[in-house]
């Protein structure tokens, strides 16, 4: 049976401050669950109806595992189409590896605030090979429930970071390695002689980069649009641009290989 505290701790991890303070997170659904439990991240409890309990037995053996009815189920779920199981994962603790990021294309996010368009760069990121993410404190936050589910599993693989993206930017930044940025009047990408390795900064939805952050780039690009109106769409879904951006990348690699 859920108890009282712990459906109202769940219900509270849809705020950030209250994840901060269980060091959880919320995993919905079956497929994202299966996701987690193929991952290295650690699982506090899973609740789950009784079909998926029998299903699983492999897993409940290893996991608290909590059962509960359909009312139960409802009040800590936010699909419509209640889901099977929940998890409760620990929120992660990580650090980068410089030698890496030296070596590697990470992606930089300047103030993406959409839950749902960082969990969508988790999964492009996550299909290009992309290991590394480094987000200012203005982007929202990937363990928020949005962020988890359009991430599509990619959250339990791809390594995302928040710091001052100001002080961590130089760090790494030289004439060897280089820090692409997104911007309307850049350099069309189509016609650009693009390094393996190095950062590619996407800005915010509406405002795109910050000032502060557009004289650490060194290389501003476009993608081009190939419309045949004056009023077509005014700018690509940052989503959409990052997958596009990634592809041409990993496009010229594969032909230097």
């Amino acid at each position: 049976m859920l108890s009282k505290h712990l459906t109202n701790v769940i219900q509270n991890l849809e705020k950030k401050k209250f994840r901060e303070k269980y060091n959880l997170y919320k995993v919905e659904g079956d497929k994202l669950v299966q996701e987690l439990l193929l991952s290295d991240m650690k699982i506090d409890s899973l609740i789950a109806r009784p079909s998926w309990i029998e299903s699983n037995q492999q897993h409940v053996k290893k996991c608290n595992t909590i059962e509960v009815n359909e009312i139960e189920m409802g009040r800590i779920s936010n699909f419509k189409s209640l889901p099977e199981v929940i998890a409760l994962a620990e929120i992660p603790v990580r650090t980068y590896n410089p030698d890496e990021i030296k070596d590697s294309l990470s992606v930089v996010l300047n103030g993406i605030q959409d839950p749902g368009n960082i969990g969508t760069i988790l999964r492009v990121c996550d299909w290009f090979g992309i290991r590394n993410i480094f987000c200012d404190h203005d982007c929202a936050n990937i363990f928020n429930p949005k962020s988890v589910q359009a991430s599509m599993g990619a959250i339990f693989r791809v390594n995302v970071f928040y710091l001052d993206l100001v002080d961590f930017i130089p760090r790494f930044t030289n004439l060897d390695f280089p820090c692409y940025g997104t911007f309307l009047e850049g350099e069309n990408i189509y016609r650009m002689h693009l390094q393996s390795k190095g950062f590619i900064v996407m800005g915010n939805e509406g405002n795109g980069i910050t000032t502060g952050i557009e004289q650490l780039v060194n290389h501003k690009i476009t993608i081009p649009s190939f419309a045949h109106s004056l009023y077509s769409t005014e700018s690509l879904n940052v989503g959409v641009a990052t997958g596009i951006i990634l592809s041409e990348f990993k496009r010229i690699e594969y032909i230097n290989r």
